[in-house]
């Protein structure tokens, strides 16, 4: 086995160590138990715990990264381009939760308790979705369909950290999602930044 594959192969193990026994509870031993590796071999790859922890949660934001940071949003010039794009990101979060979910649950809610730095390191994801999202509006705002005085940064920070919230969210005890809330949320966001017609204020 390569040097890569191998170290993928340690990253992926504590990881379902780490979700599955809390990181507090798994030690290098029970990895290289798991992996079949003798204990010596795992410092080929890692200092130690800690690192291989950092590993798993940079695997686990890249994953994150991957389904939110979506430079068609610039594209977007009116409101249903842009939630056209918007959707299709909330279907691809949508699906990494189901097939990631005890990892994305990890980074999300119990890896901040181990190292702040998370934490950050994910509201700096929000916020490059947020930053996508604003250049969008500055375009959509010509086409007359956003409301008036929308503060284009924050309304793209907020819908980045509804879409995460509601594909965790959903989440039932055994780290599946219940139902897809992809269309609601659009709905309720949509109605949150749309111009409001003459005649309904």
């Amino acid at each position: 086995m390569t040097g890569p594959v191998r170290r993928d192969q340690l990253v992926r193990t504590a990881s379902d160590l780490f979700v599955s026994c809390g990181y507090a509870n798994c030690s290098v031993a029970d990895i290289v138990e798991v992996v079949g590796l003798a204990h010596g071999t795992f410092y080929n790859y890692f200092d130690g715990k800690r690192e291989v922890f950092d590993a798993v949660i940079d695997r686990g934001l890249e994953l994150i990264r991957e389904r939110i940071v979506e430079d068609r949003l610039r594209e977007a010039r009116t409101l249903d381009e842009f939630f056209d794009v918007f959707r299709a990101v909330a279907d691809r979060l949508h699906a990494l939760v189901e097939h990631e979910s005890a990892l994305v649950r990890f980074v999300v809610f119990e890896a901040p308790a181990v190292a702040p730095a998370v934490m950050d390191r994910l509201l700096a994801l929000l916020a490059q979705f947020g930053e996508l999202a604003a250049d969008a509006f500055a375009e959509v705002v010509r086409s007359g369909d956003l409301r008036a005085g929308l503060d284009y940064a924050v309304a793209g920070e907020a819908m980045a950290a509804t879409l995460l919230l509601a594909a965790t969210g959903s989440l039932d005890e055994d780290g599946r999602s219940g139902h897809d809330l992809t269309q609601p949320l659009v709905d309720f966001l949509r109605s949150g930044i749309a111009a409001v017609p003459v005649g309904h204020i």
